[in-house]
């Protein structure tokens, strides 16, 4: 594949004024749930793949589920392919408030993936669970999981298992990624801490190696959340970002001097990226309130 004509990513801020969007939640303490990746991966609708995609990116919900509901109604509005959640969905990764977070996004009607965050590996008490890995890929599948959409490559890592990226699951990124270059987004809770300003990220076991990866297949875009902000830095080809913005619990305590980007912030927000012909864009959505 040539790779010299790269995809142009552009960025921008856009507000978006949305009505109120109420959740109902129902009682789901004896329904066993499931929405598998798996699954969600045969909603894709690759018909419509000449007039380009879009995507949705949200992180960090489980703080606020107004917040999140509103973000939600705007996806059902806007209906980009699909979305994914990049971690801390849930509390604490218990069966009833995984079978409400299915409830809450069900009114999107558009595909939607889950990527761990260390809120689903957790026990009510805030320790990390042994089974919490176990608990989530019950409900949603294995917690690595790769698809591809309109010649696009798109890859969901656990980082919260292990704090780090082993050295398989990097081998496996380096496979997913062969012949998509240029065209492939990464997802993972967690952000490098070897970027500046990132060190909450916690992980830097193969930060080096995988960010050397990015780089030789010109990746466009690495999304993480955790650190409840909206960050970004580019680092070669690559757009590095942080959107843990996906409730009202976002960290107002990180000074202005901690952001990479002078747009960074901590405020509501989430993800959206428009990908036509060659030129991929993301937008920082902020729903009014």
């Amino acid at each position: 594949m040539n790779i010299n004509k790269q995809i142009k990513v552009t960025r921008r801020i856009m507000p978006v004024a949305v009505a109120c969007f109420m959740v109902l939640i129902f009682s789901t303490a004896a329904m066993a749930v499931t929405h598998k990746n798996s699954e969600e991966i045969k909603k894709l609708d690759e018909t419509a793949c000449s007039d380009g995609f879009s995507f949705v990116v949200v992180a960090d919900s489980h703080v606020d589920d107004a917040a999140f509901g509103k973000i939600v109604q705007i996806a059902s509005v806007i209906k980009p392919d699909f979305a994914i959640s990049v971690g801390d969905s849930t509390k604490n990764g218990t069966q009833d408030e995984y079978a409400q977070f299915i409830n809450e996004i069900s009114p999107a009607g558009i595909p939607w993936f889950v990527v761990p965050g260390n809120h689903e590996y957790r026990t009510p008490d805030g320790h990390t669970s042994a089974d919490g890995r176990q608990r989530f890929e019950k409900v949603f599948g294995p917690s690595d999981f790769t698809f591809t959409h309109c010649g696009w490559r798109f890859i969901g890592i656990d980082i919260v298992a292990y704090e780090s990226l082993l050295p398989g699951v990097l081998a496996k990124m380096e496979k997913a990624l062969k012949g998509y270059e240029g065209k492939a987004a990464v997802f993972m809770h967690y952000p490098p801490s070897i970027i500046k300003n990132w060190e909450d990220g916690y992980w830097s076991a193969n930060a080096k190696e995988m960010m050397a990866l990015l780089e030789k297949d010109q990746v466009p875009f690495f999304f993480s959340g955790h650190i409840h902000i909206y960050d970004h830095l580019k680092i070669g080809p690559t757009d590095y970002i942080i959107t843990g913005g996906g409730s009202s619990g976002v960290d107002t305590d990180v000074p202005k001097e901690k952001y990479n980007d002078p747009n960074g912030g901590a405020f509501t927000h989430f993800i959206l990226v428009t990908v036509k012909d060659d030129k991929a864009t993301y937008s920082v959505v902020r729903p009014n309130y």
